[in-house]
């Protein structure tokens, strides 16, 4: 388990203000008698302005809003949910397991379920031998732990607690896991991995209605394709009818749509994945995710597309790319070969979107191959994990720990 004593800060954000520059005085200028060809000249363009207009300053455009991956509402939340987790760790430094138990509990009333929150108010309850309340807390948090480096410390706290009570065989299953998962953290030789942070200029199409925001999607699928939108068609991605169109549909008869995310396969000439969210009345588009082709060996070049957030967590869009090649045994005795897929790289990226606009602001990038690229290799099982917070994201890529605020990098 960390040391408690480790706090996250709530980085407020910054407006620029901007300055204007006072007009230079106006020269004093002895009149001429104009040239009949200048007295022409001037009545074309117009009449000449005053000393006292040219002088005027031009007022400079309103700064624009910042874009921030989290509503008032949800920045509430988090400020309130990280508070608490502060008060708690500093409890817990004091042995006050108790005030540490009310600051948790707290905590999760902000973020219910919060696995962060329910390992560390499972550790406090540990110190305070109220074992199967923290084996009950710390069991609830490894179900949900983000990233490896939480699931990590989650394991050696079990392993503590079952050492208090006794269970020696489970407290050596929980280190064996411990030992395991800190393995898989580290990048296996062999193994080329890299990652990287970089602004983001997508932009949504967005609409009110589902049908609107369908018909966007396969008109940009089609625009892509070089063939016409009725040309395009919802699928699967089994090829079938799509259950996804289908789900939206069902929900829209009921009412509006609930603030959440979908990924929808359509097929042109090739298949293409498009995300929608819905969000506060309002239907957010993002066409043309990914597209590819299907293989023996699964997905070729198309990604998985994942969508998340809300409330306290920023809305995001994650893409999974996994190439996988085939290959074939010698022949066996019979004259028969085996086909077998392997590994040939692994990329994520992750776009983290403003929370009024949906447009992107920051995306999270990892890529991980064998170095041989024609010998394959074992796929490393953390390429990239986060943990959202208020105002930055903790990334676990390639082996490596770092902070990301949201905010871009020129702000």
């Amino acid at each position: 388990m960390p040391s408690p004593s480790r706090l996250f800060a709530i980085v407020g954000w910054v407006t620029l203000a901007v300055a204007c520059r006072r007009a230079p005085p106006t020269a004093k200028v002895t009149p001429v008698t104009p040239s009949a060809s200048a007295s022409v000249a001037a009545a074309a363009s117009g009449p000449t302005p005053t000393a006292a207009q040219a002088a005027k300053p031009v007022a400079p455009p309103p700064p624009s809003r910042k874009p921030t991956p989290l509503d008032a509402a949800g920045l509430r939340t988090a400020k309130s949910y990280l508070a608490e987790l502060s008060s708690g760790r500093k409890a817990t430094i004091a042995k006050d397991y108790a005030q540490a138990d009310a600051h948790f509990s707290k905590a999760l009333e902000a973020l219910p379920g919060d696995p962060r929150a329910l390992a560390e108010r499972g550790y406090a309850r540990l110190l305070a031998n109220k074992l199967p309340e923290a084996e009950a807390d710390l069991g609830a948090a490894m179900h949900g732990a983000p990233t490896a480096a939480i699931l990590q410390q989650i394991y050696h706290n079990l392993m503590l607690a079952a050492r208090q009570r006794g269970d020696q065989i489970a407290a050596k299953g929980f280190e064996e896991q411990k030992k395991k998962l800190k393995d898989a953290r580290r990048m296996p030789s062999g193994i080329t991995c890299e990652s990287d942070v970089t602004d983001s200029d997508q932009k949504p199409q967005v609409t009110t209605s589902l049908d609107d925001a369908l018909k966007q999607l396969l008109a940009a699928h089609a625009a892509e394709d070089a063939v016409a939108p009725s040309a395009v068609k919802f699928t699967s991605e089994g090829f079938g009818d799509s259950s996804e169109v289908a789900q939206l549909e069902s929900l829209v008869a009921k009412g509006p749509l609930p603030d959440a995310g979908w990924q929808l396969w359509a097929y042109g000439t090739q298949p293409r994945n498009h995300a929608l969210i819905a969000h506060a009345g309002k239907l957010y588009g993002f066409p043309n995710q990914s597209t590819g082709s299907l293989a023996l060996c699964g997905w070729d070049e198309a990604a998985e597309v994942t969508i998340g957030g809300g409330g306290a967590r920023p809305w995001y869009i994650q893409r999974l790319y996994r190439q996988l090649v085939r290959g074939y045994t010698d022949q066996d005795e019979n004259g028969q070969t085996m086909g077998f897929c392997t590994w040939a790289s692994t990329k994520i990226d992750v776009t983290i979107l403003d929370s009024k606009t949906f447009e992107g602001i920051r995306t999270l990038s990892a890529s991980a191959r064998p170095t041989d690229e024609t010998a394959g290799g074992e796929e490393p099982e953390h390429v990239l994990e986060l943990e959202w917070q208020a105002d930055k994201v903790i990334v676990d890529a390639c082996g490596r720990h770092s902070v990301v605020p949201y905010a871009r990098a020129a702000e």
